[in-house]
């Protein structure tokens, strides 16, 4: 199971065809049941699934998935990590084991127009003024009001065990999440309201499609929209505004992983066969990003011609996926991230107040730390 867009399929339906053995076929489903469907409903149809990094808490509870290290040897584990782009492969890290292999790397970065602009604001105070100025776009659809509220206040970096906050501690800093709220809020009364209701496909799609879109601050990027077509737009990225917390670029990681199937009774040497082959840095940098792919492999991101093929997305992005904050991965997250994307949502149109939404997002994160894996 692959989910659908371009990026996502393209690459494994053309490595399917290339490397037959073990044969695989793929299925979609799209960007939203990715983003809220239990990986236990799929793994008892499908043995190999593109998965969220933020389901993997439910999916070890249900015993959906199988730890890597159960199929793969420990020497290969090792290559595939030392050749992932640092924090991806931390992602899929629960309980000391990984989960899946990162196969696809993406953070929240700055989307502009380069014919309306010749660059983007490096903060966000930056923003507000240039929504004034030009036609621009928030991105809030589904969980993405709040993660960018996560964003904007992600501290320097995630701490060494990658779990990004303890029980005792709040998930949102009061202070910090009300300014975010109150600087997007000033934002929204200039942004285009329709398009800024849509997820990060959506956001792209309407900057490439549309007369005078120029910038959106905040989106999980897709380098697959660079390339100018009969009524599309090029686009371009920049790294993420600072966070309002420390110098780094405000990011929160994205992207996706393929994990195994503990329900479906999948072939271990198939499977095994299928990771190994993929996960080459020639398949990596070379068929994967030609068929747009966003590769999570260093061999892609290090590369000078992958990065000029896409419009300068790798060079401009890579400071915010080194960055990026890395969610927490309980079983019940999910669940968490869209009723406070809700929440944030209606902070932002003006609908609630600012303090209470964070108030209540925090009492509700408390809760599920408390009961976590």
């Amino acid at each position: 199971m692959a989910w659908d867009h371009p990026r996502a399929y393209q690459p494994l339906e053309a490595f399917a065809k290339e490397c037959s053995s073990p044969a695989v076929s793929w299925d979609r489903q799209s960007l939203a049941d990715f983003e809220a469907r239990p990986v236990t409903e799929l793994a008892r149809q499908y043995d190999v699934m593109i998965i969220d990094h933020p389901g993997l808490g439910a999916a070890i509870a249900a015993g959906a998935i199988q730890p890597l290290r159960r199929l793969v040897p420990r020497e290969v584990i090792e290559a595939w990590k030392a050749t992932s782009f640092v924090p991806t492969w931390d992602s899929y890290m629960v309980g000391g084991q990984p989960w899946a292999l990162p196969v696809d790397a993406a953070t929240q970065v700055c989307v502009f127009r380069p014919d309306l602009l010749p660059g983007a604001p490096g903060s966000w105070a930056e923003v507000p003024a240039l929504a004034r100025e030009h036609r621009v776009a928030l991105c809030l659809g589904g969980p993405h009001a709040f993660l960018a509220v996560l964003g904007m206040c992600a501290p320097g970096e995630s701490p060494p065990d990658r779990d990004l906050l303890p029980a005792a501690r709040d998930l949102l800093p009061a202070e910090c999440a009300v300014t975010a709220i109150e600087l997007l809020r000033a934002i929204w009364r200039h942004a285009d309201r329709e398009v800024s209701a849509g997820d990060p496909i959506a956001v792209h799609e309407a900057m490439a499609a549309a007369a005078d879109l120029a910038y959106c601050p905040l989106a999980y990027g897709y380098a697959s929209y660079a390339r100018p077509a009969p009524g599309r737009h090029a686009l371009r990225w920049a790294d993420a505004p600072r966070s309002l917390r420390s110098g780094r670029p405000g990011t929160v990681l994205g992207g996706t992983g393929l994990a195994v199937s503990a329900l479906s009774g999948p072939d271990p040497g198939e499977v095994v066969a299928f990771l190994t082959a993929f996960w080459t840095a020639e398949v990596q940098a070379g068929l994967v990003p030609d068929h747009a792919g966003q590769s999570a492999h260093v061999a892609a991101w290090d590369s000078p011609r992958v990065d000029r093929d896409w419009g300068g997305y790798y060079s401009g992005t890579r400071r915010s996926l080194a960055a990026a904050w890395i969610r927490p991965r309980d079983d019940g997250w999910i669940g968490l991230q869209e009723r406070a994307g809700d929440l944030v949502r209606e902070a932002v149109t003006g609908a609630a107040d600012a303090a209470a939404v964070v108030a209540a997002i925090n009492s509700e994160y408390r809760t599920l730390k408390g009961g976590s894996l």
